[in-house]
């Protein structure tokens, strides 16, 4: 069988359907009985062929004129008929689809050092929301280059920094959002998009490998993600903000819920803004936007959180005061998936 034909087969054409659309294709317009002679196909069925390649877009039937003439479709006008017939199918498809997705997380063991680089390579690469990372600066001075292809994407990203080597500290500085450090060698934590973490003894990370050092990555069910994320910030309120940049410009939109707090707070310095949240379904509403009343964090300096993994944004929707937390928010009133920032204009 020709090529070309079976790969039409394999987008729903018949091998009698194909072979008259290339016939046809060859000469850009032909009769049923100069197809039927090409591609020795009797000229009643010629008919039927054309009838249902016309249907699907493929040829054009003038059936005005003596005898009747089939004219080809332009490839490009027929892919794209085939492409719209894909949409729908996979549209159908999405309907009938029942997502098993992990009731527990994944757990891979990593025992060699390039291995887990070039796995945190791959991970920030895929990031489409937040990276956390605490290491120490070394190591995030060799993931420099996929934080910053990260970082011109829109991700945000937020470094604890361990060790005294201020130069390193300076240069990864600028490849992310906010930056603190501690001066204790930190042990390792990375956490991606709420969804996958890593966790590893530093010296593996650092090439001083010993034996029984090992990284884990770990992709998280929400009880994972919360206690993680929980470890991740105590940390996080122990070290010394040494860098912090400029925001994103308003309106600012889609946010992640802990990037639109970091912008939110950088904005609320200066101006009166307002923001819109889109809420976890299951809630009062799908959406809310309201002024800014008060922001409760710790991404930023001075922290104004109660505890330390606390991210609230406290608005005010006409004449009342929500409080809305991100994904996993269990002490505000809502928890919202993204975040739109803009100036109040009233």
């Amino acid at each position: 069988m020709d090529s070309t034909v079976d790969r039409l087969t394999q987008f729903g054409l018949s091998d009698t359907e194909a072979e008259t659309y290339l016939a046809v294709l060859e000469r850009g317009s032909a009769t049923v009985a100069e197809i039927g002679s090409a591609t020795d196909i009797s000229t009643g069925y010629v008919y039927d062929l054309v009838e249902s390649l016309a249907e699907r877009g493929f040829v054009v039937v003038d059936d005005h004129r003596t005898p009747t003439q089939v004219r080809a479709v332009d490839p490009e006008s027929a892919i794209e008929s085939m492409t719209e017939e894909l949409t729908d199918l996979e549209s159908n498809l999405s309907e009938r689809f029942t997502d098993t997705k992990r009731d527990y997380p994944a757990i891979e063991l990593v025992r060699a050092r390039q291995t887990l680089y070039q796995r945190l390579e791959t991970l920030i690469d895929g990031a489409d929301e937040e990276i956390f990372m605490m290491v120490p600066a070394p190591v995030a001075d060799r993931l420099t280059e996929p934080l910053g292809r990260a970082r011109d994407r829109g991700v945000f990203i937020a470094l604890l920094l361990g060790g005294e080597d201020h130069e390193t500290v300076d240069r990864t500085a600028e490849v992310a959002d906010v930056v603190r450090t501690w001066e204790p060698p930190v042990e390792s934590i990375v956490m991606i998009d709420n969804e996958v973490s890593v966790t590893s003894d530093s010296s593996l990370l650092r090439g001083e490998h010993r034996d029984g050092d090992y990284g884990l990555v770990l992709e998280q069910s929400p009880k994972a993600s919360g206690a993680i994320g929980s470890q991740w910030f105590n940390f996080w309120a122990a070290g010394d903000e040494v860098a912090s940049a400029d925001p994103l410009s308003l309106p600012a939109e889609d946010l992640s819920f802990r990037h639109g707090v970091f912008v939110a707070t950088k904005h609320a310095a200066e101006k009166d803004i307002e923001v819109t949240v889109d809420l976890f379904p299951g809630q009062d509403y799908g959406t809310l936007t309201g002024t800014v009343a008060d922001i409760k964090q710790g991404l930023l300096e001075p922290a104004t959180y109660d505890f330390p993994v606390q991210n609230t944004l406290v608005l005010d929707v006409d004449g009342e005061q929500v409080s809305v937390g991100g994904p996993g928010a269990f002490v505000e009133d809502y928890s919202a998936k993204t975040v739109t920032v803009r100036e109040q204009t009233d």
